[in-house]
């Protein structure tokens, strides 16, 4: 009996270490949210961002990814590995993949600015001729960067995920006789 509740024991603190990383890695996830907003809306404090085609439309695929976050906070409160595991696989298809598809449309405009290309915004006669710029900078550079900082947020939430989803699983399996 006191090696079941100490087994128990582990897994409850396995599974309270991780809500709370989880938790923390959702505030991310709604700070990035609050970053990204600020620059699709039309009437956020800075100019327009050049968004156009596929970056769009990738933001707006990884903005689907948020509701999903409330899905986890509930399945945390209620230690349930099905929701936890939804939530993990909405995470790399809306979050994860997104992000990657963003970084990888922008490797051209991101290589061309630290390469020496373009000089902060300033020098377009060694410019990309299809590069758009955003307060001086590439705007290739800054979705890179967002899209960057979201993929690590992303990574980690999947990480914990799983982590909670195998804490929770023995608690919930059927005993074998």
């Amino acid at each position: 009996d006191h090696l079941f509740r100490e087994r128990v024991a582990s897994q409850y603190q396995i599974s309270a270490r991780n809500k709370s990383m989880l938790k923390l890695f959702m505030l991310s996830h709604w700070l990035v949210t609050g970053a990204l907003l600020l620059l699709l809306l039309p009437f956020s404090p800075f100019p327009p961002f050049p968004l156009a085609g596929n970056d769009l439309y990738l933001a707006y695929a990884w903005l689907a990814s948020l509701p999903f976050t409330l899905l986890a906070l509930n399945a945390c409160n209620r230690s349930k590995a099905g929701q936890m595991g939804g939530f993990r696989l909405a995470t790399i298809l809306l979050g994860i993949l997104p992000c990657v598809a963003t970084i990888g449309l922008n490797v051209p405009v991101v290589m061309s600015y630290f390469s020496g290309g373009v000089e902060k915004g300033e020098g377009d006669v060694n410019a990309m001729p299809d590069m758009v710029m955003w307060q001086g900078h590439p705007a290739g550079l800054i979705t890179s960067g967002l899209s960057l900082l979201s993929l690590l947020v992303h990574l980690g939430e999947v990480k914990v995920a799983g982590t909670l989803i195998a804490a929770w699983q023995p608690r919930h399996a059927k005993k074998r006789s």
